[in-house]
């Protein structure tokens, strides 16, 4: 029943006791004349109370009214909710104060207004549809999209429209209402890169286990290849014609143990010390991984000097630098293509010529690209940790970042700025040095050379077969075994019969940590050199608690193996 009703539900029972006491009176319809004064002056304080009693029910039924409308019109504009009367055109004729606010607005600017006015133009055929299916459906319809705010931000929201049918006192209309999902849409943001963090981290540990995996079988390739270099060098000297094609084969093997070891960077964390490089060389060898990643409508340009440049660096850090640089640069020309350019000079740089470098001579090296360039309101910011502008899982904010660490860490300075003919240019210097890399090939000098009984242990045949006539070249004794466990077998059979064991790492049925322990646990003095392609297990530090006496990486070359030999036995002696 609405209040109409019940005021004239009201009004009819004041009627009907106003009857019943007018029939106790006795009153009947005659003339005024015949009746006496009293009774038609009774009669008409009857009616006075009855008019009373009226008009009190009129104004309590008037006060309950008010209030009524006070709180609906209360929970209309102040519920938590924008809410909206549309004609079937889609233009508003109602709206309430929290849409008013929810888009800055003064409602009156809402009134006779197409609803689609104040929706973000890339959304409008989403409300356009949402509008027809209400209308052909009659059934109650959801959709998302955005809202413009007077200042032209976005709002996310979600409408919810439902049809009111024709009534004789107001034509169809559609009522929606709209939610401020903006909050929710930001949580579903966070949710979803989290969600591509976690699979970036899940793919990082699944490129981990297959680069160690690719490093220890490359490694061990290049232990045999670099092996057996250094035996065929022992039969030919240096005045030999085919020397030097041997030294040049080596130091090819030494450039691939780089390239695995470059791939292993970026999977992991190096701490390679620095020693004196040909930066020419590490970026030659960092561009063969470089162009299988950038895309071929990517041109790589590189101008170098025709001499060395030789700087105290890190190989694997240096190849991280470019790494991230050109990755960075590619992205940026991803879908125009373009020139990335890699060049090296030198330079002497006086005293006060630039602010953070002291005087001396310096390595330049600059990557540019002709991209759209960087923002000059973030060209400040881009060296900040985590700071990105890239899209959720294009990047992490931290290959800048770690760009900038690692500069700092070889002594250098890094600047960027944008080309005035477009693109990206950044400058890294690098203290120059005098020393050169020690490329040429190690002889097997007898200062490395015993007699001293040596288990070498590694499940490659090849390298056990390798080392076992290398290390005889050095007058050692050698047994050479490629499993673990008969090497165990046979130490147990005399342990004082060795004076000390070469094992590699991964090995089936027994790793060579494992080993170690039991080889120590059986006898405590005997020095063990742990040498390793790659293993995820053991580093130096781990290998030295152990109780490991050496910890090499593969490929090394066998004068290095012996000349570690000697100076364990000299120590021991």
């Amino acid at each position: 029943m609405n209040q109409k009703d019940m005021i004239q539900e009201k009004f009819d029972e004041l009627r009907r006791e106003a009857e019943a006491l007018m029939m106790e009176k006795g009153f009947e319809s005659q003339s005024v004349v015949d009746r006496d004064p009293l009774e038609l002056i009774q009669e008409l304080q009857t009616f006075q109370v009855e008019l009373e009693l009226q008009n009190e029910e009129l104004q309590r039924s008037q006060q309950e009214l008010m209030e009524f409308k006070t709180r609906y019109t209360e929970l209309y504009d102040f519920t938590p909710v924008g809410y909206v009367c549309l004609d079937k055109k889609g233009v508003i004729r109602n709206a309430n104060l929290t849409l008013a606010d929810m888009l800055s607005l003064e409602r009156s600017s809402l009134i006779d207004q197409p609803l689609t006015r104040h929706v973000f133009f890339e959304d409008q055929d989403i409300c356009y549809g949402h509008l027809k299916d209400l209308a052909e459906s009659k059934q109650r319809q959801i959709c998302e999209l955005r809202m413009k705010k007077s200042d032209g931000t976005l709002v996310d929201v979600q409408l919810e429209s439902s049809v009111f049918p024709y009534q004789s006192w107001r034509p169809e209309q559609f009522r929606t209402v709209i939610i401020d999902i903006t909050e929710r849409k930001q949580m579903e943001k966070e949710q979803d890169a989290l969600r591509v963090r976690l699979y970036q981290n899940h793919k990082m540990e699944s490129i981990r286990t297959i680069a160690g995996g690719i490093a220890h079988d490359f490694n061990n390739i290049l232990f045999i290849i670099i092996g057996n270099i250094d035996m065929a060098v022992e039969e030919t000297r240096d005045w030999h014609p085919v020397y030097p094609k041997l030294e040049r084969i080596r130091a090819a093997a030494e450039r691939a143990a780089g390239i695995v070891k470059l791939l292993l960077s970026f999977s992991r964390t190096s701490d390679e010390k620095q020693t004196p490089v040909d930066l020419i060389d590490v970026i030659r060898d960092s561009l063969v991984l470089l162009r299988a990643s950038i895309p071929t409508f990517i041109d790589i340009h590189t101008k170098f000097p025709d001499q060395p440049v030789m700087i105290l660096s890190d190989k694997i850090q240096i190849g991280q630098i470019l790494m991230n640089l050109c990755t960075n640069a590619s992205q940026a020309m991803e879908e125009t293509g373009g020139l990335l350019e890699i060049r090296v000079e030198t330079k002497i740089l006086p005293e006060g010529a630039a602010e953070d470098c002291p005087p001396g001579k310096y390595a330049e090296m600059t990557v540019q690209d002709n991209g759209p360039g960087i923002d000059p309101g973030i060209l400040s910011r881009i060296f900040d940790p985590y700071f990105t502008t890239r899209a959720v899982g294009k990047g992490s904010g931290l290959g800048l970042a770690v760009v900038y660490t690692i500069v700092k860490n070889h002594k250098g300075t890094i600047t960027v700025q944008n080309r005035p003919e477009g693109g990206t240019l950044f400058t890294m210097r690098f203290p120059m040095v005098d020393r050169k890399p020690g490329t040429k090939i190690k002889s097997m000098n007898d200062s490395f050379h015993g007699t001293e009984r040596i288990l070498f242990v590694d499940d490659e045949v090849n390298i056990a077969e390798m080392a076992l006539e290398a290390l005889k070249l050095f007058d050692y004794r050698v047994e050479a075994m490629s499993d673990p466990e008969d090497a165990l077998a046979l130490f147990k059979l005399n342990p004082g019969y060795f004076d000390a064991v070469i094992t590699d790492m991964t090995m089936p049925k027994m790793t060579g940590a494992k080993l170690a322990e039991e080889l120590i646990r059986i006898r405590p003095d005997i020095p063990i050199v742990l040498c390793t392609g790659h293993s995820s297990l053991i580093d130096e530090e781990k290998a030295r608690q152990l109780g490991i006496a050496a910890y090499m990486m593969k490929p090394v070359s066998m004068s290095e193996i012996a000349e570690t030999i000697r100076k364990l036995m000299d120590q021991k002696n």
